[in-house]
């Protein structure tokens, strides 16, 4: 079963590696041992190099045994004193190289630390506008929503008055079937009034009729008389005369009276056209009514509508400036990760 290098083994190969003028490696040291991995051998080897000084000055450290002869002595103390040369050449150069290195890294830190400076520099202006945007942002929000309250207030204020129109209209509407019904009635009436002043005429039409032929009969029958009687007396020709008056006189009063009732009529025909002419008024300045409210009702839903045009416009610039506000806080945060990167790696 296969055991572990140890310290010993490492320094041994390190040792052995050295005296033959090689520089000991962790690949060189596996090599001369012949097992072990990089992690295991890294650690001794380290122990070695810093032990190494110490040792370099015992003259008896590296020390050949008293059995080697002297010429091979002699050859380990020249490749010991040669790769002592080269360990310190190349150790001079590695920690030359090296700090070759730590200045270059120095510098290009000092930039990156100058270049996070301005960084956070221009982070915090930016900062500094997005909170003034923010600022202006806000107060355009706060005066927009004014703006829609005054206008949803508005909006109420028209509903309002459209509804009151829309009471009007109804009201308009009652009273011009009101006015139609009372219209519909009084022509009935202007109906009925002059059916019934055409019946009375006709009746008293034939009344003076029947009383003009009773008279013609009777100035018939009195001329039969009086052709019959021509010797008759003055007297009762003067009575005839007085009768003949009497029926003349009665005829001019039935004249009269119907004279009088055309009149009559003509008054209720001239009352009923007039009662006409008042209703049509009254129809008419219902409907103008009915027209203007109409209008008005269409001039509010007309201005209804702009309302809420204006407001859907304020709802997209709203949402643009919100689409804006959230571009730049997004920017922000990825601009404050990228130079939380670079700190990061400072150490």
């Amino acid at each position: 079963m296969a055991t572990g290098i140890t310290e010993t083994d490492v320094w041994t190969a390190a040792d052995a590696l050295l005296l033959e003028g090689a520089r000991p490696t962790i690949e060189r040291v596996r090599q001369k041992i012949g097992r072990g991995s990089p992690n295991t051998v890294s650690p001794h080897l380290e122990t070695w190099f810093r032990a190494l000084g110490a040792r370099i000055k015992d003259p008896g450290a590296f020390a050949a045994s008293p059995a080697i002869p002297d010429p091979v002595a002699q050859a380990a103390a020249h490749f010991w004193a040669t790769a002592q040369a080269e360990a310190r050449a190349e150790q001079a150069e590695t920690y030359r190289r090296r700090w070759g290195e730590l200045a270059e890294e120095g510098e290009r830190l000092a930039a990156d630390a100058e270049q996070l400076q301005q960084r956070e520099i221009q982070l915090a202006n930016r900062e500094q506008d997005l909170q003034e945007g923010l600022k202006v942002a806000t107060a355009q929000l706060a005066a927009t929503e004014d703006r829609l309250r005054a206008a949803e207030q508005q909006l109420r204020h028209r509903d309002d008055q459209l509804k009151q129109s829309q009471l009007q209209l109804e009201d308009a509407r009652s009273a011009v079937q009101t006015l139609l019904t009372e219209a519909e009635k009084l022509r009935d009436l202007h109906a009925q009034a002059l059916a019934a002043t055409e019946t009375r005429h006709a009746a008293h039409e034939r009344r003076w009729l029947n009383e003009l032929d009773a008279e013609r009969g009777a100035v018939k029958k009195l001329q039969a008389r009086l052709d019959d009687t021509q010797a008759a007396s003055q007297r009762q020709a003067a009575q005839l005369q007085t009768a003949l008056a009497e029926t003349r006189e009665a005829k001019r009063a039935a004249e009269q009276g119907a004279q009088a009732l055309r009149g009559e009529i003509s008054s209720v025909q001239q009352r009923l056209l007039a009662a006409d002419r008042a209703a049509g008024d009254a129809l008419t300045t219902a409907r103008q009514r009915e027209a203007a409210l109409e209008a008005r009702l269409a001039a509010g839903d007309a201005q209804s509508a702009s309302l809420l045009a204006q407001l859907e416009q304020k709802d997209g610039q709203l949402a643009e400036l919100t689409r804006h506000l959230m571009a730049l806080a997004n920017e922000k945060a990825a601009t404050a990760a990228a130079a939380a990167l670079p700190a990061q790696r400072l150490p």
